[in-house]
């Protein structure tokens, strides 16, 4: 009887401890806190799914945060038919403690969100929630939301369908960064350099046409303006060659200038012996 009785005992527990393992995640635009650690390092991995077929959703993924640290390196898996029903995590950063919380996307369906292999700390499901974590004394970062149909990391690095991130979790090319770059060197492949300009027959135009143009448009011929620059950024390859183009044109118009000046020098040289004879 007493072995049935702890038998029955550990199963309660084990019961217990399953169900305090998952929660039912609502869309009401709050943070849920998730898990937690003090003095130690963590990890954990997580799934959420949406509990009906309407706007099917499925995420997993997993967590590494440290204690007293203001990023956490993740990865994640989503799939889902409708765009932005997927969660959003957040780290609160409290010096002696770090905690993670998720946040469901605004007209989701309700969800459950369970955590799995909780390395060190607790496991909150969803205990406390918060409308605003920035009133908590601590340093948070958030991440963005979780896209669909996307293989994803999150923290120093991100790859999303063949394309990195680093600073940002949507890069929009083959490599973005959102900050600086520092190199050693660069090595750009560029096509069509233009030593055509030094060609026979090339037309560079005459300096009071430019001047024309740059009244009239307020750039340079074949430059983008501010304002393309400024909403499209500027491919580092195509600038320099459009740039050099200029610097060969420049040249041909320095070495006319400097031809004509040898000839105006030669004249009035002619003409200071001419006035001298007289």
């Amino acid at each position: 009887m007493k072995h049935l009785y702890l038998l029955i005992i550990t199963l309660f527990s084990a019961i217990m401890s399953l169900s305090a393992q998952q929660f039912s995640l609502p869309a009401d635009g709050k943070w849920y806190l998730v898990a937690k650690v003090g003095g130690m390092h963590s990890a954990f991995e997580y799934t959420y799914t949406h509990t009906t077929a309407h706007t099917p959703s499925l995420v997993s993924g997993k967590f590494q945060f440290i204690n007293s640290q203001s990023f956490a390196i993740q990865e994640h898996h989503s799939m889902g038919y409708n765009a932005w029903l997927q969660p959003q995590f957040a780290l609160l950063n409290l010096g002696a403690e770090s905690q993670i919380w998720v946040k469901a996307a605004l007209g989701a369906d309700l969800g459950t969100f369970k955590i799995s292999n909780l390395l060190a700390g607790s496991s909150e499901m969803g205990s406390v929630s918060d409308e605003n974590l920035n009133d908590n004394g601590g340093i948070v970062t958030t991440y963005d939301k979780i896209r669909d149909n996307a293989h994803t990391y999150v923290g120093n690095l991100n790859v999303i369908n063949g394309s990195v991130g680093i600073g940002t979790d949507l890069p929009s090319e083959k490599l973005s960064v959102n900050g600086n770059i520092r190199a050693k060197e660069i090595k750009v492949e560029s096509a069509n350099w233009p030593d055509y300009v030094f060609a026979d027959g090339y037309n560079v135009g005459t300096l009071k046409g430019l001047e024309s143009y740059i009244k009239t448009n307020k750039h340079l011929p074949d430059m983008p303006t501010a304002k393309d620059i400024e909403a499209d950024g500027l491919e580092l390859g195509e600038m320099v060659k459009m740039q050099q183009k200029k610097i060969e044109e420049l040249t041909l118009h320095l070495i006319s200038l400097d031809k004509k000046l040898s000839t105006l020098e030669l004249e009035n040289r002619k003409l200071k012996v001419k006035y001298k004879k007289r």
